[in-house]
């Protein structure tokens, strides 16, 4: 529980933080009254009786300490007699720390000159990615510093919003490293991201980025880990008393969410299967997420030939998302349900016909936009998921579903949806519909199902050699 406490001339309030191991009482200060103006303004005084804007940006600052505000503003009433009538803020709260830390760093980068020691170019070249991106963030910081005061940018005589922006990590500086990540620029992504963790000690969602590159790069145990601290960070922010339907509408929730997400998939890949499926339980019985439980466990139960509960859990998602069909059909083959598994298949692969092609073997171009890049991913993403399954039962399956592509009438369909999905990026701008309504058609589960019982004949040929 926080309070309020006298300091000299100062009132400072704090939270009491009990050391897990010594049992002692910590004393942490989370903001410091430096005069009577700046409590009369926290009281709501001299500003027409309204509630000042502080309350707002001190739980904001700290969203997982209670603050019990009748008590906080007793304390500060008690305690204003010490306080002086004015305070010089700029220097303390705007400058001081900046300028620290500005002469710290601006130090140590003069006093590592390359001409002079071997060893400063290797910790130049060792910190590289770090340094260029600084000197981008300079500029970009420098180019925007003129900007016209508005309700939003000003900030209150007593620089309070600048002192309690939030302990995070900067949303436009999240985004611009993300960007990385999202265009594959995994090397850039993962050092920047690294940074950031050790510049913001919490930052939960910078470990489930590093997680997620780990993955990309098949480090299976180092991308656990990260989740693993993404949760443990995250957890730490979670609300408490909160409706299990509000998780992914706080901002605050996600991160958790999402590490427990990467986590069970994560799981999966490595082959920890009962750990997946535990993740998967508590997914759905403390956190009220019923979907990506049931596609994390269509997978798991492929890669352990539980093949009527992964076709359950597949074709439960299929109308949310079609890329679920492809892996339905893996298992409908398995139970020898022929043609369900031609049906299915195929309207996953009208679909994402990359991704289709991708898991049966067949190359594939380039992506060219963000669609055929979202369906090429969907494919690398599912084979990876079932690696366990396709290195053994699914050489098989794999075989009868390329065949399958290959029919003359299915590849004619194939190319179809590809020109079609092409038109449709041309027409879209023009509001001509032609090309997304043919799209929308042949991406149905019943166009897929016509299709699917034209090849009675081939699918009834395949069942003999089973």
């Amino acid at each position: 529980m926080a309070y309020v406490r006298k300091r000299g001339k100062q009132l400072i309030i704090v939270q009491g933080i009990r050391h897990p191991k010594s049992g002692k009482v910590d004393q942490q200060i989370l903001f410091t009254i430096y005069s009577k103006a700046e409590a009369f303004h926290i009281l709501g005084r001299g500003n027409g009786g309204k509630a000042s804007q502080f309350r707002y940006l001190l739980e904001h600052q700290y969203p997982d300490i209670k603050l019990d505000w009748s008590k906080l503003l007793e304390g500060i009433k008690a305690g204003i007699h010490v306080l002086p009538d004015l305070y010089e803020y700029r220097e303390t709260r705007l400058r001081s720390q900046f300028r620290n830390d500005l002469c710290a760093f601006a130090r140590q980068l003069m006093l590592a000159d390359p001409q002079d020691f071997i060893s400063a170019g290797n910790l130049m070249q060792e910190h590289s990615t770090e340094l260029e991106y600084l000197t981008e963030l300079i500029r970009w910081r420098l180019d925007l510093h003129k900007q016209e005061r508005n309700q939003w940018n000003v900030d209150n005589p007593f620089y309070s919003r600048f002192a309690l922006q939030g302990a995070g990590v900067p949303t436009d500086i999240e985004e611009k490293v993300a960007g990385f990540y999202e265009r594959g620029e995994y090397d850039r992504a993962a050092v920047l991201f690294r940074f950031l963790t050790d510049c913001f000690d919490d930052y939960a969602e910078g470990h489930n980025y590093l997680g997620l590159i780990s993955l990309r790069r098949e480090k299976l145990e180092e991308a656990i880990g990260h989740f693993q601290k993404a949760m443990e960070l995250g957890r730490k922010h979670f609300p408490k008393r909160m409706a299990r339907s509000r998780y992914w509408s706080e901002l605050s929730t996600r991160p958790y969410m999402r590490a427990m997400r990467n986590l069970t998939f994560a799981l999966n890949r490595a082959g920890r299967y009962e750990e997946a499926l535990q993740y998967c339980e508590r997914l759905e019985q403390e956190y009220g997420d019923v979907l990506s439980p049931a596609s994390y466990r269509a997978r798991i139960y492929l890669n352990t030939g539980r093949w009527l509960e992964a076709g359950n859990s597949a074709l439960k998602l299929q109308n949310l998302d079609a890329s679920e069909s492809l892996v339905a059909a893996f298992a409908l083959y398995e139970l020898g349900r022929m043609e369900d598994a031609a049906s299915s298949f195929l309207h996953g692969a009208f679909n994402f016909p990359r991704a289709a092609k991708i898991l049966v073997g067949i190359r594939t171009k380039s992506p060219k936009n963000r669609d055929d890049a979202l369906d090429h991913n969907a494919g690398v993403d599912i084979r990876r998921n079932l690696e366990s399954y396709m290195m053994g039962r699914g050489r098989r399956s794999k075989r009868f579903f390329k065949r399958f592509l290959e029919q003359p009438q299915v590849s004619e369909l194939l190319a179809e949806i590809e020109e079609v999905r092409k038109r449709w990026h041309d027409q879209h701008r023009t509001g001509e519909r032609e090309a997304f309504d043919r799209m929308h058609q042949m991406q149905t589960p019943e166009f897929a199902r016509r299709e699917a019982e034209k090849l009675v004949g081939f699918l009834q040929q395949c069942k003999r050699k089973l």
